[in-house]
């Protein structure tokens, strides 16, 4: 290629060159241009204020709380003996089978009784033996065949023979066990011709038409007991089901080692359908009333510092908004019992007060926010809580 040739080419790579730098600047001030156009519009929207939150609120309402304290227990028989053997014997007769329902005075088992029933016969025969000797005497008496002193040691002859008759009456009664009361027996625990030492179990007998719950309640709690209180409580037989009784008595003094106090409740089980052993989930009626303010439990949130709700604060009006927004404000609570979807605060609310029901994730103190459409009444449950 000549020198023209390479001479005449230059000029248009410098040309090129030139029209590309040109096109990236225009690209370059364009992006710039569209960028601080952008800048300026998030400004503007920065210096505009964001428009309330909308939210959802329930009025605090006063009401009366029956406080209820839970606990644990186990159902007793109202009476309920381990019947045993007093003297040792051979099982001679059982009068019973498992499980039967008996009536007071009922023979359940009699052991051998001959050695008793020996001794008695010659407990009577001296003592037939006595008195006909003390009935001669007294007919030769007025004979004067017959001493006073005479006449009175065969007396106390009489007496003493007459004595013996009862020892051996109730050594006898002894071979025969009786039901001491009314109820429902065990499982047999002996059979027939064994030997039975004294205090051998025989069989338990339990008096189930009623039932006693006992149950304990820390020393704090001894101010909330009353006679009559009513209780409540659940046991694992029957899920969802609650049974009821009535709080008798308690024990005037405490454990001193965990200063609980013992409390005792009657519970009515003429339908049998719970038992002696059975494990208790137990609520105490309180005989103390405390006031309350019942909100939605949905607006009870946690912070730092326990408990809160969001309450609604409306400034007081100037002459730049005569009708300013709601704000919110945090209030740290104390919740007395939940039950139902309610909620009780015993401190940190007054009545009236509009508290925020939900979406306290999003909100923050001095939040200005409107109250959306009307929220229905919340149904007030009947207060129990722990």
């Amino acid at each position: 290629m000549s020198e023209f040739d390479q001479s005449g080419n230059k000029p248009r790579i410098v040309l090129r060159i030139t029209i590309v730098l040109l096109l990236l600047l225009a690209m370059t001030g364009a992006l710039g241009y569209k960028k601080f156009m952008q800048i300026q519009t998030m400004m503007a929207q920065g210096s505009i204020a964001p428009p309330p939150i909308s939210v959802t609120v329930a009025e605090a309402k006063a009401a009366d709380w029956n406080k209820r304290i839970k606990a644990i227990g186990t159902l007793i028989a109202y009476q309920g003996v381990e019947i045993s053997s007093e003297i040792a014997g051979i099982v001679t007769s059982i009068n019973f089978v498992s499980g039967q329902e008996v009536e007071t005075g009922k023979l359940l088992v009699e052991l051998d009784s001959q050695s008793e029933l020996a001794t008695l016969a010659s407990a009577k025969a001296q003592y037939e033996s006595d008195n006909s000797q003390y009935q001669r005497w007294i007919k030769l008496k007025d004979q004067e065949f017959v001493t006073k002193n005479a006449l009175d040691t065969q007396l106390a002859l009489v007496d003493i023979a007459k004595s013996q008759i009862g020892i051996a009456e109730a050594a006898l009664a002894k071979k025969s066990v009786v039901a001491p009361f009314s109820g429902k027996l065990g499982i047999r625990q002996i059979d027939l011709g064994e030997y039975v030492a004294p205090g051998t179990s025989i069989v338990t007998l339990q008096s189930i038409d009623q039932l006693l719950l006992d149950f304990t309640l820390p020393e704090s709690n001894f101010k909330d007991l009353a006679v009559g209180l009513s209780v409540t409580f659940k046991v694992r037989s029957y899920p969802g089901r609650t049974f009821t009784g009535t709080v008798t008595a308690w024990n005037p003094l405490l454990d001193e080692n965990t200063r609980n106090v013992a409390i005792q409740a009657e519970i009515d089980n003429t339908e049998r359908q719970l038992a002696p052993g059975m494990f208790a989930e137990i609520e105490v009626e309180s005989r103390q009333t405390l006031s309350v303010l019942t909100v939605p439990e949905t607006s009870i949130f946690y912070n730092i510092y326990g408990e809160a709700v969001y309450v609604l604060e409306k400034p007081e009006a100037s002459d730049a908004d005569p009708n300013p927004e709601y704000i919110l404000a945090a209030r740290q609570v104390q919740v007395a019992y939940r039950v139902g979807g309610v909620a009780g605060v015993s401190e940190g609310l007054k009545a009236g007060d509009q508290v925020v029901m939900a979406g306290q994730l999003k909100l923050f103190p001095s939040l200005k926010v409107v109250i959306v459409d009307d929220v229905p009444d919340y149904a007030t449950k009947t207060p129990t809580g722990q």
